[in-house]
C-alpha cells in the first residue's frame, strides 16, 4: 500500500494549473475586444467590402511583419532597438529634470511663484509644436528627437512631482518637524518617501507622453533610424501592409510596458504604502 503524497506536493502540483487558469481568464477579460475587432477586420477583407490597398487582410499584414523582421533592408529589429534606446534616454532626462525642478519648486516659495505660471504656459502648448525649434537648435537628427522626447516627458512629470510634494499630509510634516527634522534631512527622510506612490504614477503617465512625442518626432525628423522612419518608408512606398504592421508593433510594445512593467510596479508600490488591498 503506497503512502499518501504530502499535502504540500499536492498544492505545488496544482499551482501551475491555477496559474494557467488565471492567465486564460486574464486573456479572456482583456483580449475579447481585440479578438472581435480582428475577426471583423478579417471578415471585411475576406468579403472584399474595402479595397485591399486601403485595408489589407490580417494574413498579408502578418506576412509583411515577418518579412520586416527578416529583411536586412528594413531591419525592424534594429528600428525597435533604436527607438527604445532613444525612448529610455529622453524619458530619463525628462524625469530627472522634472523631479529636481518639481521638488525645488514645491519646497521654495520664491521658485514656486516664478515657475507655476511658466509651467502652466508650457502645458498649454502641444509638445510637437516645439519640434521646429528643436530642429533649428539641434538640426535634423537624433538630437532633435531626443530633445522632444525629454520635453514630452518633462511636462507631465513636473506636474506629478509638484502635486506629490504638496499632497504630503500636513500632520506628517508637523510630526517630522516636532521630532527635529529640518532642511534637506526633512525632505530626504520624510517628504520624499511620502511622495513615492504619486511619483510612480507620474512615471507611468510621463512614459506614455514620451512614447507619443518620440513617435511624432521620428516621423517628422529625417535621418533618424527607428520605428517612425519605418512608418514613413511604408508611406512613401505605398506599402500599407508595412504601415499597419509597424503600428501593431508599436501597440504591442506599449501594452507590454504598460501592463507588464508599469502597472505591476505601481500596484506593488501602492500595496507597500497601504493604498491598495494586498492580493
Amino acid at each position: 500500500m503506497s503512502a499518501p503524497a504530502p499535502a504540500g506536493e499536492g498544492r505545488r502540483s496544482a499551482a501551475p494549473g491555477r496559474l494557467a487558469a488565471s492567465g486564460l481568464t486574464w486573456l479572456v477579460r482583456r483580449g475579447w475586444l481585440i479578438v472581435l475587432l480582428a475577426s471583423a477586420w478579417w471578415l471585411v477583407a475576406q468579403m472584399g467590402w474595402v479595397a485591399a490597398y486601403r485595408l489589407p487582410s490580417p494574413g498579408s499584414v502578418l506576412q509583411e511583419l515577418r518579412l520586416a523582421f527578416t529583411d536586412d533592408r528594413i531591419d525592424l529589429w534594429g528600428a525597435i532597438v533604436s527607438t527604445f534606446v532613444r525612448l529610455l534616454e529622453g524619458w530619463a532626462l525628462g524625469v530627472v529634470a522634472a523631479v529636481v525642478i518639481g521638488v525645488a519648486t514645491a519646497a521654495v516659495p520664491f521658485l514656486e511663484d516664478g515657475v507655476r505660471p511658466l509651467a502652466a504656459g508650457l502645458q498649454a502648448v502641444p509638445t510637437i509644436a516645439f519640434l521646429p525649434l528643436a530642429i533649428l537648435w539641434f538640426g535634423f537628427g537624433p538630437a532633435a528627437v531626443l530633445a522632444i522626447t525629454a520635453f514630452g516627458t518633462f511636462k507631465p512629470m513636473l506636474l506629478a512631482t509638484y502635486g506629490a510634494v504638496h499632497q504630503v499630509s500636513p500632520t506628517l510634516r508637523m510630526a517630522g518637524r516636532a521630532m527635529g527634522a529640518h532642511g534637506l534631512f526633512f525632505h530626504r527622510t520624510l517628504v520624499f518617501p511620502a511622495t513615492i506612490p504619486a511619483l510612480v504614477t507620474g512615471l507611468r503617465l510621463s512614459w506614455a507622453f514620451a512614447w507619443r512625442s518620440l513617435m511624432a518626432a521620428e516621423l517628422i525628423v529625417g535621418g533618424t533610424p527607428g520605428l517612425g522612419q519605418v512608418l514613413e518608408e511604408g508611406r512613401e512606398l505605398n506599402n500599407i501592409q508595412l504601415v499597419i504592421a509597424v503600428i501593431v508593433v508599436i501597440s504591442l510594445i506599449g501594452v507590454v510596458l504598460e501592463q507588464v512593467v508599469f502597472a505591476r510596479v505601481e500596484g506593488a508600490v501602492r500595496r507597500r504604502w497601504g493604498l491598495a488591498s494586498p492580493q
